[in-house]
């Protein structure tokens, strides 16, 4: 008998959602550019609304993979 390790499919599965969410990643990244050089400045609101966007994204996904 063979002792399976589990595997986590989150990282994956949130690697496949970020591209549905367009808008959310680019506000993001257009914030981190324009912040570069700018110490204390930060771009944690664009952050969560693009996580909050991959969450929702994320959650059906992975209770329907905790059922196999």
């Amino acid at each position: 008998m063979e002792d399976d390790e589990p595997v986590d499919k989150m990282a994956d599965i949130r690697k496949s959602c970020v591209p549905n969410c367009p808008k959310p990643l680019a506000n993001y990244e257009a914030c981190k550019n324009r912040i570069k050089n700018k110490p204390g400045a930060s771009c944690e609101i664009w952050y969560y609304e693009l996580h909050h966007c991959v969450d929702k994204c994320v959650a059906p996904k992975i209770f329907a993979a905790t059922k196999e």
